[in-house]
């Protein structure tokens, strides 16, 4: 039998967890946002100091010679801004995704205790010959939590792979730009 006692305590500690679990998602957002705010915010300063320098150097040039090696060679510092801001975003994405990850974990891994816990509690009280009944629950919650562990770090790989895509798709504009500049010159 189940005293009110016992569900009371465990309502009390599962309220409790998912206001923590509640409280370190919505600050993890927060955080977040005014990474992306900074991020974007540098990006516009960079932009805004790009394109004036760029129109500056343009209103320049005397000649339609000029004038286009002048826009040529503007190409790849704006095409690094680009680069850079993809790089800082991903980041931040990436680490966001990793704090979530872990803060799930552990929202995860208390519950499973939480939950084997109250069954043990509920176990010293059952009638006899229920204990296969509450050790296949454990079993099962155990089970929950191993294959919840499994999707996170399968995630987590795929994610470290797209960044190493990004890190190789961010360095070759800059070899392929740098490459056609060198044709150009000879």
């Amino acid at each position: 039998m189940i005293s009110p006692d016992l569900l009371s305590s465990a309502t009390r500690t599962r309220l409790s967890s998912q206001l923590g679990f509640a409280t370190s998602m919505t600050e993890s957002m927060i955080e977040t946002a005014e990474k992306l705010m900074g991020l974007n915010l540098q990006a516009a300063k960079a932009s805004l100091d790009m394109t004036l320098g760029s129109a500056q150097q343009l209103m320049g040039t005397k000649d339609p010679h000029d004038f286009m090696q002048v826009s040529s060679n503007q190409l790849q510092p704006h095409a690094d801004i680009v680069m850079t801001y993809v790089r800082h975003l991903y980041s931040i994405a990436s680490g966001t995704h990793r704090q979530w990850a872990r803060i799930t974990q552990d929202q995860v891994n208390e519950s499973s205790h939480e939950i084997a816990s109250m069954l043990d509690k509920l176990g010293s009280g059952a009638p006899e010959g229920s204990q296969n009944s509450i050790s296949l629950l454990k079993t099962a919650i155990d089970n929950a939590a191993s294959g919840y562990s499994q999707i996170t770090q399968t995630t987590q790989d795929a994610i470290e792979q797209l960044e190493s895509g990004i890190n190789a798709a961010s360095t070759a504009p800059t070899t392929m730009t740098s490459k056609s500049n060198g044709r150009a010159k000879k």
